[in-house]
């Protein structure tokens, strides 16, 4: 749901100038938004994207409502079905700019495709196995993942729609995908990016960067008096500290990221809004995009250089 916030600081960016995106990268609700740039979106049509979102749509609890959650985690290991977010995004890429005027046959459906019209690695979006215990990269990570005729899957056909519904695939909520192992034989259990990199700018580091990587980062609270604050406790504390875990895991914004990101990094605060808030208001949805459309603003207002301390390095250009 904080995907607004990334709508309004890419407006800000947009603002300053940065209208093109050479190659992207994002983990959960930042999957969604590269995901959409990669694709033709531009900033106006990212905002139309999360604004005209049905939330009652992607939260698919099926037949009994919220109380078919008990049966959904007992039967998808998540309290949704997990369809209607996967078929949004299908239709967010079916709908692209990228894909106007096309015949089906002809759209962009896999990362192959996606480079075949753009560039090499246009798009990266962060995974979870987790019962492997890692991080997965797509698309170049699922040549460890094999097909159903038991061959290492091509990078280049791995559909987008499924990455990103992967990286956005919040655990216990949506339903984790699977995809089995070339060396255990055994299926992962592949949950949101947000477990293990919530913030995967590192991607595109280099000892020699010609253009700037600008990162766009969610934290919770308002700086720097007003941190959020989650109730832990009562019958259902296990589930509220669960969420809390993984909340944290994504929307935290710890000093190390600060320190070495803080040049090229536009920190976007979310106020005390969830990661599941499904019932936002119009007031809380426009608070969210104008908490990244100022932030990005403020950030470029800087004339930043986009210093890479990891390396040491400034870009040769600026755009």
């Amino acid at each position: 749901m904080k995907g607004l916030a990334f709508a309004g600081a890419i407006t800000g960016a947009a603002e300053a100038g940065y209208t093109e995106w050479g190659k992207l990268a994002g983990t959960s609700a930042g999957a969604i938004t590269a995901m959409a740039l990669a694709v033709g979106y531009d900033a106006a049509g990212l905002r139309k994207i999360f604004e005209e979102l049905d939330l009652s749509r992607i939260a698919d609890y099926g037949f009994g409502g919220e109380a078919a959650i008990p049966f959904n985690l007992a039967e998808h290991h998540g309290a949704t079905e997990g369809v209607a977010l996967h078929k949004w995004i299908e239709e967010l890429i079916d709908q692209a700019p990228i894909n106007q005027g096309l015949a089906d046959a002809d759209k962009v459906k896999t990362f192959g495709q996606l480079e075949e019209k753009t560039e090499a690695e246009k798009l990266q979006v962060i995974g979870t196995d987790l019962a492997h215990t890692r991080m997965v990269v797509f698309p170049g990570d699922v040549r460890f993942y094999l097909d159903p005729e038991g061959h290492p899957i091509k990078p280049e056909w791995f559909p987008i729609a499924d990455a990103v519904r992967i990286s956005a695939g919040f655990p216990y909520f949506f339903p984790p995908m699977k995809l089995r192992d070339g060396v255990t034989k055994k299926d992962g259990v592949l949950v949101d990016g947000g477990v293990v990199s919530a913030y995967p700018i590192f991607l595109f580091d280099t000892e020699e960067p010609k253009h700037p990587t600008w990162g766009f980062r969610l934290y919770s609270g308002k700086p720097p008096e007003s941190p959020p604050y989650s109730e832990i406790g009562g019958f259902f504390w296990w589930v509220e500290m669960g969420e809390a875990i993984l909340d944290t895991s994504m929307n935290a914004f710890d000093r190390f990221d600060e320190k070495l990101f803080g040049p090229r990094t536009i920190a976007i605060p979310t106020g005390d809004i969830e990661t599941l808030d499904f019932d936002l208001t119009e007031a809380e949805k426009k608070e969210l995009f104008e908490f990244g459309h100022q932030a990005a603003k403020e950030f470029f207002a800087k004339d930043p250089k986009g210093v890479n301390l990891l390396f040491g390095a400034t870009p040769t250009q600026r755009t």
